[in-house]
């Protein structure tokens, strides 16, 4: 009988290593197709797998495999792996192991295509948060409360602001888009001496938020079908935890400090984007003065961000060890 430890073991090596690699056989031996000899797992001349042999049990499972999609690099089986080793699938990837993947920008198109389709189906009309309303109501009531215990510093709930959020209600790929895209420069600081993908680069960090937006908008679907906005939320903290601990190598307390940072760098950003959008609008209907005081919120907000950054960088970075005093 199979236990669930033993079970649990083989699904965590799984997740560190779901392809193997390895040669089928040193020795040389024969295509089956073209009758060429070669050695490993591929033949050169007609590109047929090595080890072929008689039809059995294993042919059927993969053939059905394959007409649903999860064969290596397809959009299913790539979706399968980021929802089930995120970090590793994503380190795999930005660390040279391209076939590992379906080409995350178009997964990234394709996945935002289906969701506008599942967001039209659906209607979309439960609130994320509540169990009516809109989707970023409760947006809109963050800015309410910010704005009265931190008066000044994030624009207040408006008929602008409303049709802001308006707009990213009926947008959720675009808002996590540009949300996720906020944090590639906190990152690059945050994580810079993490144990895994140490000195990760800015490209780099494109491609773990576009996979990370991915992640986002298979759950935003999960939520229109279900209207399980609670759940969302649980399953979205979750699953950010475990990317970046799957990615970054921390631990569990290194791992969720750093997170919490990284967005609340991310949100300091959006609310310097939103400053300075909301400033705009004041200008541009004649209130000057009100406008002068929420662009001054800008270089506050980008000195916020800079100590945030400074600090976690200064507490991250190695120590040379000391050596030891000679007796």
């Amino acid at each position: 009988m199979i236990s669930l430890k033993s079970i649990y073991k083989r699904f965590r090596q799984w997740q560190h290593d779901p392809i193997d690699n390895e040669f089928l056989s040193h020795a040389s031996q024969r295509c089956s197709n073209c009758g060429h000899e070669f050695v490993g797992n591929y033949c050169p001349y007609c590109s047929q797998q090595g080890g072929i042999g008689p039809i059995g049990w294993k042919s059927v499972f993969r053939s059905i495999g394959e007409v649903w999609g999860l064969h290596n690099r397809s959009l299913l089986y790539s979706i399968v792996q980021l929802l089930l080793r995120p970090g590793y699938f994503i380190s795999d990837y930005i660390g040279g192991k391209r076939q590992v993947s379906f080409p995350p920008v178009k997964m990234l198109v394709l996945i935002g295509v289906l969701g506008v389709i599942v967001d039209f189906l659906t209607g979309a009309i439960h609130g994320m948060l509540y169990s009516h309303g809109e989707k970023m109501a409760y947006v809109n009531d963050a800015f309410e409360w910010l704005n009265t215990h931190v008066k000044g510093m994030f624009p207040p709930p408006s008929d602008y602001l409303s049709g802001v959020l308006q707009w990213l209600n009926t947008h959720p790929d675009v808002f996590s888009l540009i949300l996720l895209s906020f944090l590639i420069v906190p990152n690059y600081y945050i994580f810079r001496f993490a144990p895994r993908n140490t000195r990760h680069t800015l490209p780099q960090g494109f491609f773990i938020q576009v996979f990370s937006t991915v992640l986002f908008l298979l759950l935003n679907m999960f939520y229109d079908m279900t209207g399980l906005g609670w759940l969302v939320v649980i399953l979205g903290s979750a699953m950010v935890f475990v990317t970046y601990r799957q990615l970054f190598g921390y631990g569990i307390w290194g791992t969720l400090w750093r997170v919490v940072m990284a967005f609340v760098c991310a949100f300091t950003l959006l609310s310097a984007l939103l400053n300075i959008n909301y400033g705009a609008y004041l200008l541009e209907n004649g209130d000057s003065h009100a406008a002068g005081t929420y662009f001054l919120n800008v270089p506050i907000a980008i000195a916020i961000l800079l100590v945030v950054l400074l600090a976690c960088y200064y507490i991250s970075r190695p120590r040379p060890v000391k050596p030891s005093s000679s007796q």
